[in-house]
């Protein structure tokens, strides 16, 4: 299994490769489907609108995944237009999702946006998992490959809600069950131990002449497995942090758009934008691909995928946050609000603390000290900051990120010299 380490490569093999124009244009469609969920925390913020967030997001990152992947593998051989169709499928499911708030959380009665949402999602998984050439295992993710999680998808469009819901849950965790139990390599070992076992071929008839796969007898079993190229892996996971954090900022200025102007809001829109760019130095400057105090080489790529979804998961969440303290300004956000905007702060901190235990980048007084900092203030400060401003609040969060952000200065200085 690959690890992110393209510094492992050797000098005159190494290849120097970046995102194509295409890739990009791909992300930053499905960064706006992302940017999308923002309609399903504007109601009611409860335990619904929260398992309704993270269930799309993750059916927008798993569709993203797929594709990214075959980019990645394919490399110069990637068919624009099989990227295109993919953006035109996260596309019908950015614009269904404010229809799927509604019905879900405001008791609205057409299911037809979850229909949508529900057609576009299984086209586009399955489109997507169709890009592999015949024959190819990938080796590090091979769920994107496979159309197993898509069957309660499929069930779904002749259910009513709430099953629908309860069935999208059931195949999304299918899949993520299939990343955390389905190994590549012990795939491609079984199929080709398999087809090895397979009694020879009959003869051929010279009327039997049409176009078929290699099997066994024919030069060896008709599969291979394929890895992904770390350092083109790596600057995707990368970018695509970078462009939710951009669509982050937008979020907070057109929260900002709406509020009275002031000294208030300047300093409040401040303070949101400082907190986005201390997640930027973390998780791109101090950070590899996109994950805070990661470094290269140190974990697989499968656990880096998984992080990475977790990270921008937070990420998108803290600035639905955002934007509702430029609308709060100095007045206290509510319980829910408050709890939202530290939580999702803590479990960036936390995300990087196990990021940094994995990759062996941190050792045990470091880690402690970002427990306690990074995980520890947050929380007693959604428990007890209930009187303190949303502008207030999100300062304090800003003070945390920038004294992380001079220890990893400090900590980089100290490995440069050494």
């Amino acid at each position: 299994m690959s690890a992110l380490n393209a510094a492992a490569e050797p000098d005159n093999l190494r290849v120097e490769r970046h995102a194509s124009w295409a890739e990009l244009f791909f992300d930053l469609v499905a960064v706006a489907g992302v940017g999308a969920l923002a309609h399903v925390l504007e109601a009611e913020l409860d335990a619904s609108s929260l398992g309704l967030y993270a269930l799309l997001f993750l059916a927008f990152w798993l569709c993203w995944t797929t594709f990214m992947l075959y980019g990645n593998v394919a490399a110069g051989r990637t068919r624009v237009i099989r990227l295109l169709v993919g953006m035109f499928g996260l596309g019908v499911m950015a614009a269904s999702v404010p229809g799927v708030a509604h019905t879900v959380l405001e008791e609205g009665h057409s299911d037809r946006p979850l229909t949508v949402f529900t057609i576009a999602y299984i086209a586009t998984r399955v489109y997507g998992a169709q890009s592999w050439r015949r024959g190819e295992i990938l080796i590090d993710f091979p769920v994107v490959q496979y159309s197993i999680g898509l069957v309660p998808w499929f069930a779904s469009i002749w259910v009513d809600e709430p099953w629908k819901l309860t069935l999208w849950a059931v195949g999304v965790g299918l899949d993520l069950l299939l990343i955390v139990v389905l190994s590549g390599d012990d795939m491609l070992r079984r199929i080709q131990t398999y087809l090895t076992n397979l009694p020879a071929p009959k003869a051929r008839g010279p009327q039997d002449h049409h176009d078929h796969h290699a099997g066994p007898a024919e030069g060896g079993p008709p599969v291979r497995g394929v890895s992904v190229d770390p350092a083109h892996l790596s600057e995707r996971l990368g970018l695509f942090v970078i462009i939710v954090l951009g669509e982050s900022v937008m979020q907070v200025v057109d929260a900002a758009g709406e509020a009275p102007y002031g000294a208030g809001l300047l300093t409040t829109g401040l303070a949101a934008f400082l907190l986005l760019a201390g997640v930027f130095g973390l998780s791109v400057v101090f950070g590899y691909a996109g994950l805070p105090h990661l470094r290269a080489g140190r974990i697989p790529a499968r656990a880096a995928l998984g992080l990475h979804c977790l990270v921008t998961g937070v990420i998108a969440t803290v600035a639905v946050s955002l934007a509702s303290v430029v609308q709060h300004g100095h007045e206290p956000l509510p319980d829910e609000g408050r709890w939202l905007l530290c939580g999702a702060v803590a479990a960036y901190f936390a995300l990087g603390v196990v990021t940094g235990v994995a990759s062996r980048s941190a050792d045990l007084p470091d880690s402690v000290a970002r427990l306690v900092t990074g995980v520890g203030i947050p929380l007693l400060l959604g428990a007890f900051a209930t009187g303190a401003g949303a502008r207030g609040l999100v300062i304090y969060l800003v003070l945390v990120i920038m004294a992380h952000l001079a220890f990893e200065a400090r900590h980089h200085r100290q490995d440069a010299s050494a």
